[in-house]
């Protein structure tokens, strides 16, 4: 057999339901024709099948519009000749939004004074056991912290001290380790910032500086 190709994707992050992505597959040139291979149940069906471009190098495959059932791992395979190249490493196809969003609060709340501890909980009235706090845009970011405590339908995560590169916005999703290509919407978003907030001196009074 010939060896395999290099299948990646983009976006590269779960991607909304309803929404599109790109499967890249590089293989040899020459190559006449493509195939993206999705897994179902342990067995490989053939999504789509395409003539090879740039001289046989490689194809793109678009999935447009999609749908919950078209989450999972996918694969590809080139043909020269008469022959088919080995299987290409798996990608899963990740999509979000099929599940509802959860919910996600801070404890203390509001504005954090300099390595304050802050505690974040992610609430789902589903039963989850994955959970992903993101800092930042989904699109710019991967889960970068992992839950300090889980039960049927929370997830805490811990922040001993919170420095400057810590503040922004926060959200979460989650999803279940039986089926880990179905995650739930992003939840609302929780803004970190600095200081404490000014409050104005009542009615009536002028502030007097001190000598």
């Amino acid at each position: 057999m010939l060896p395999p190709p290099k299948l990646s994707l983009e976006p590269g992050f779960p991607v909304k339901l309803g929404g599109m992505v790109s499967y890249l597959c590089v293989g040899a040139y020459g190559s006449e024709r493509y195939r993206l291979v999705r897994e179902i149940h342990g067995r490989l069906r053939t999504v789509i099948n395409l003539e090879a471009l740039w001289g046989g190098r490689g194809a793109t495959f678009n999935l447009t519009d999609l749908v919950a059932e078209q989450a999972g791992p996918y694969l590809c395979v080139y043909k020269f000749g008469e022959l088919y190249s080995k299987n290409s490493d798996k990608v899963p196809l990740i999509i979000r939004n099929v599940l509802e969003s959860p919910f996600l609060w801070v404890f203390p709340p509001g504005f954090v004074s300099p390595r304050q501890t802050l505690y974040f909980h992610c609430n789902s009235s589903l039963n989850l056991d994955r959970y992903y706090l993101y800092h930042g845009a989904i699109e710019a970011n991967k889960p970068f912290i992992e839950p300090l405590n889980i039960s049927a339908h929370e997830a805490q995560f811990y922040f001993r001290e919170m420095h400057r590169r810590l503040l922004g916005e926060y959200q979460c999703l989650a999803y279940h380790s039986r089926n880990p290509y179905h995650l739930t919407g992003l939840s609302n978003k929780v803004l970190i910032t600095a200081g404490a907030p000014r409050c104005p001196p009542p009615p009536g009074r002028r502030l007097i500086p001190r000598p």
